[in-house]
């Protein structure tokens, strides 16, 4: 079984509305035709994947997760879908090659740490004008914060002396730049805060139960606590009360396109019909 921040699918569906919320708003920024071919990475329980193979609904879509866990709960689950399938792939080491017209991923990317080898891969795996649309976590939002606070408490800095976090940040040119050294062309990169509001204190612990990787570092028998501590103390910063509790994360979305390359014979012909204007 590979290692994954969220090894408990059913867990993890449960609790991830504000992932699906956020990758609907980032969908809505693409054009799908009815038989486009998608690779969705990092599809987690299959949600959204599944919400994308209805909408291409003579085409196909792959879902790829590196968790073999998520990977058998959605081709389960999802399994009356034909037009869709699931497999099991680390994100940096993609298989495909030039076969895809769109390709996503969603709240995943900004856990893989060799994100150049991320990019080629999907690079690699497009077609030529193929469209590609990334949502990842783009810095440190006030969850983060109270979260690093929690854990250098005396009664929790005890379970993260070693602990490294699997989550990476990207500034946009940073990305950007990224994006240009494996031959994609940006259409849009923006950073934006986003909300998902949660309607209790309870499902706020419930998502980050799931979301997080530093519940894990917590013995069984004190997650409860833990999480008291971290939204008891995510309330006191953001002055919400127990019912409606906004929280925001600052994201970078990513809307890219492999460019079609233009033939050697199509740059001299134009060269010479600008000669032969001119002469």
């Amino acid at each position: 079984m590979n290692d994954h921040v969220y090894k408990n699918p059913i867990k993890y569906s449960k609790n991830n509305d504000l992932q699906y919320n956020f990758a609907m708003s980032v969908l809505s920024k693409i054009f799908f035709s009815s038989n486009a071919r998608v690779l969705d990475i990092g599809c987690g329980d299959g949600v959204i994947t599944s919400e994308v193979a209805k909408i291409v609904s003579t085409g196909c879509v792959i879902g790829t997760d590196i968790s073999t866990q998520m990977i058998e709960y959605a081709a389960e689950k999802y399994s009356a879908q034909d037009n869709m399938r699931f497999i099991q792939m680390d994100a940096s080491k993609n298989i495909f090659r030039a076969q895809f017209d769109i390709i996503t991923s969603f709240n995943c990317l900004h856990w893989v740490k060799d994100q150049m080898g991320v990019l080629k891969g999907i690079a690699d795996s497009a077609v030529e004008g193929a469209q590609i649309a990334l949502l990842l976590s783009h810095r440190k939002s006030i969850y983060h914060f109270v979260l690093d606070e929690i854990c250098a408490r005396e009664n929790w800095k005890q379970y993260f002396t070693d602990f490294i976090n699997p989550r990476f940040f990207f500034e946009p040119n940073v990305y950007e730049e990224m994006l240009i050294e494996v031959g994609l062309k940006t259409i849009e990169i923006t950073e934006e805060k986003m909300t998902y509001t949660f309607p209790s204190k309870e499902k706020l612990k419930g998502f980050f139960n799931a979301a997080s990787a530093q519940i894990k570092q917590i013995p069984l028998s004190r997650t409860e606590e833990f999480l008291n501590d971290f939204v008891t103390e995510y309330l006191k910063q953001t002055n919400c009360d127990d019912e409606i509790i906004p929280v925001h994360f600052w994201c970078l979305q990513v809307i890219a396109t492999k460019p079609k390359l233009v033939s050697t014979k199509a740059v001299e012909l134009a060269n010479h019909g600008a000669w032969w204007r001119e002469g």
